[in-house]
């Protein structure tokens, strides 16, 4: 009995093609579930056959991709990370660091000496005490930059702005730190995403960073604390000539990024109000920001409006765009909903308030 021996696609396929199946699927196992065996998946690729682990060494893409916490002990050894770093034969590096307590410092040393080669850091920091040793200039292709810091972590502002200063392809930036923001200005004008979390900063920061970022397509901004919110006057407006899609998550704080922000080309908007006061407030700056926003399609408002009152008043001021609305009530709200915004929903004098609506959520 002749036995069929199974085809070796290494040797029917071209190369070119198995590398991008190999790099997608690496993808889709790394990210966003990022986990630290995760970056040993060109490893276990390697043990299949002796024609694959001859592909995947010599597959550089396919060893960029790096995640590692550097705590002490965590690393099998310094000599393993340069043999990693040396396999991926000058590719851009994407990295997902973690900081914990009593880092590796020659670990980090190993990292950061290929800073020139980064296109996308991040880092999650709870222990700084390497920062001083390690020079934080040169990331030259940098274009995507996370920051996670633990609220009791300091950080060193000079450190971060010899990051941004040095990093001119920087393009996209999340921020979850208690620091402060402006180092995130310094390359304003080339940014394209943001997305900020902020813990115990003054909301005037995020506007000022916000002013420093006139090109951004989408911004996202979470007010993570319960600071006091301080009545301020409208100081101008700022815009956002290119901005598409705007998310908001906090209480009071959100009330004045809608009043300053002017965004003609904003076609999706998401609020998320995240305490039981002062939502009486909210609905005012919403629609002065409504008023400069003619291109909006989507709308998601959740624990925002108290009243139908509320609701209806956007229904009816809103452009002729809009192709999705989702409304979820406040808690304790039980007739937000009536017949009287359905009726104006679907008919307003012979003709449809909202006629693109495509899907409406309450």
């Amino acid at each position: 009995m002749c036995v069929k021996r199974p085809t070796d696609l290494l040797q029917v396929l071209p190369p070119e093609l198995i590398g991008d199946i190999f790099y997608l699927w690496l993808l889709d196992c790394t990210y966003p579930n990022t986990k630290y065996s995760h970056s040993q998946l060109p490893v276990l690729l390697s043990l299949v056959s002796k024609s694959w682990r001859d592909f995947v060494y010599a597959s550089p893409l396919l060893w960029a991709h790096l995640i590692i916490d550097t705590s002490q002990g965590t690393v099998a050894s310094l000599h393993t990370l340069r043999k990693r770093l040396e396999r991926s034969q000058g590719a851009p590096l994407f990295l997902n660091v973690e900081v914990g307590e009593q880092p590796d410092g020659d670990i980090l040393g190993a990292l950061f000496a290929e800073r020139s080669r980064f296109r996308q850091l991040t880092l999650r920091v709870i222990d700084l005490s390497w920062w001083d040793r390690i020079s934080m200039e040169g990331f030259t292709e940098l274009k995507k930059f996370t920051l996670h810091t633990a609220p009791q972590v300091p950080t060193d502002i000079d450190k971060l702005s010899a990051i941004f200063s040095s990093a001119p392809s920087l393009c996209s930036v999340n921020w979850h730190s208690t620091g402060e923001l402006g180092p995130i200005g310094i390359q304003g004008h080339q940014l394209r995403f943001l997305d900020l979390c902020v813990f115990r900063i003054p909301v005037m920061q995020v506007l000022d960073v916000l002013a420093a970022c006139p090109n951004l397509l989408h911004a996202a901004i979470r007010f993570q604390d319960a600071r006091e919110y301080i009545p301020m006057p409208l100081r101008g407006r700022i815009l956002l000539p290119e901005l598409r899609s705007l998310a908001l998550h906090g209480t009071r704080h959100l009330t004045c990024v809608l009043r300053s922000v002017r965004a003609p080309l904003l076609s999706c908007l998401k609020i998320h109000w995240h305490d039981s006061t002062g939502r009486e407030f909210g609905l005012e700056a919403l629609q002065s920001l409504l008023a400069y926003s003619p291109h909006l399609e989507d709308i998601a408002l959740r624990d925002f409006l108290i009243t139908e009152d509320g609701l209806f008043s956007i229904i009816t001021t809103t452009n002729k765009h809009l192709l999705r609305l989702t409304v979820a009530a406040a808690p304790g709200q039980t007739k937000l909903i009536t017949h009287r915004t359905f009726d104006v929903l679907t008919r307003q004098e012979g003709s449809c308030t909202l006629p693109r609506l495509e899907e409406l959520v309450f």
